[in-house]
């Protein structure tokens, strides 16, 4: 019989339970053309936010299907969505305080048609229970370029 150390049987246990979580990652494999910043505070010294992005496609019927989740825990990060067809983005802010006493999430969707040649800037920021996410669209030209408004699901071309 094969004995382990407690802290081996739990870290195995906490890889598997991640594992059944339904938590992915997103195979970034299209080129880099969604950069985004991200400042999040809770407001608090026993709180934190954790703050992440689950991309889904969008097929022409307008059906999604989760292709994985980017976790935002660097000030900046650089993402490929595949141009030239729709993807429906969910950032997510997930705020905790000490010891789990009161928890919240809060998430801004939207669908985006990232078109080829373009880049697109987002922010997404939380501070103090207040959330934003804005999206700027750059030619390849260098030109400051345009906000993209957010745009539920429901406005999907259905072909």
């Amino acid at each position: 019989m094969i004995r382990l150390p407690r802290a081996a049987v739990w870290l195995l246990g906490a890889g598997f339970l991640a594992g059944c979580s339904g938590i992915k990652t997103y195979p970034d494999t299209s080129p880099r053309n969604l950069f985004v910043k991200t400042e999040a505070r809770s407001g608090s010294a026993f709180g934190s936010v954790r703050v992440s992005v689950h991309i889904h496609q969008v097929d022409a019927s307008c059906r999604t299907e989760y292709l994985g989740t980017v976790q935002l825990n660097e000030p900046a990060v650089a993402i490929g969505i595949p141009p030239d067809r729709p993807s429906y983005l969910v950032f997510n802010f997930y705020s905790s305080s000490f010891l789990g006493a009161s928890t919240g999430s809060i998430n801004y969707e939207t669908l985006l048609r990232p078109r080829a040649g373009y880049t697109y800037d987002a922010t997404a920021r939380y501070a103090d229970g207040i959330y934003f996410v804005v999206i700027r669209e750059s030619g390849a030209r260098g030109s400051t370029g345009r906000e993209v408004s957010q745009r539920a699901l429901s406005a999907c071309d259905r072909r």
